[in-house]
């Protein structure tokens, strides 16, 4: 006879796979009925799992949401694969392509993750708790990002910290406002491969025109 998941799921060498489920079960609620549907009951039913297993591996589903977070938002994925980042002291020119590709990165990643679109979202119109910790964790990896060029632009007019705020900030909206309305941004259709680029390619230009002016001999 066919046994549901929720029979076998406590058994402890199952453990891995019920929490896979859990934090997979999120990510679909979201991506099909949004977050506003998250809830015990209903990432359990997801899940085919006892809701008791979402307190007994993660405490609370708040701990359970704050877990699908870690391992699905761009700035927490790429602290654990940047670490060079953190530990290295990279010349000026290797960190300019750094952020490139970092900002690239974020650009290509947001714009294909219907469900990080929806959390960020969430985030910027409702004050949630789990949600500002994560701006917390982000604000910390970008500090020391930072904290590599802040001698390079010291006593220039070149404000990176402010330059990359526009950049991130912007690549947020410019996805979500997209993917909400369906339309264009300044005439620019970033669901095109044609769009992609020219979006890309900007931000190239953008970070190297600030390294660019922040070097010795620039008027400044």
């Amino acid at each position: 006879m066919h046994r549901r998941y929720r029979d076998v799921s406590a058994r402890p060498k199952n453990r891995a796979l019920t929490e896979k489920r859990l934090i997979d079960a999120v990510g679909s609620i979201i991506r099909t009925r949004g977050y506003k549907a998250l809830g015990v009951n209903a990432i359990a039913r997801e899940a085919d799992v006892n809701k008791k297993l979402i307190y007994r591996y993660f405490g609370t589903v708040d701990e359970l949401i704050e877990t699908y977070i870690l391992e699905n938002d761009y700035w927490m994925i790429l602290s654990r694969e940047r670490g060079d980042l953190m530990e290295s002291a990279p010349a000026p020119e290797e960190i300019k392509e750094a952020i490139i590709s970092i900002l690239e990165g974020q650009f290509d990643y947001f714009l294909n993750h219907q469900p990080m679109q929806s959390i960020i979202l969430w985030g910027i119109t409702e004050h949630v708790d789990i949600l500002n910790s994560m701006g917390n964790i982000r604000e910390i990896f970008g500090d020391v990002i930072f904290k590599k060029t802040d001698d390079f632009f010291n006593d220039t007019r070149v404000s990176l910290r402010a330059i990359s705020a526009i950049l991130v900030s912007g690549i947020y909206y410019m996805v979500l406002h997209t993917v909400k309305n369906e339309g264009r941004i300044c005439g620019i259709d970033i669901s095109s491969p044609e769009g992609r680029k020219e979006i890309v390619e900007a931000i190239r230009q953008i970070v190297e025109w600030s390294f660019d002016q922040a070097r010795p001999g620039t008027n400044k």
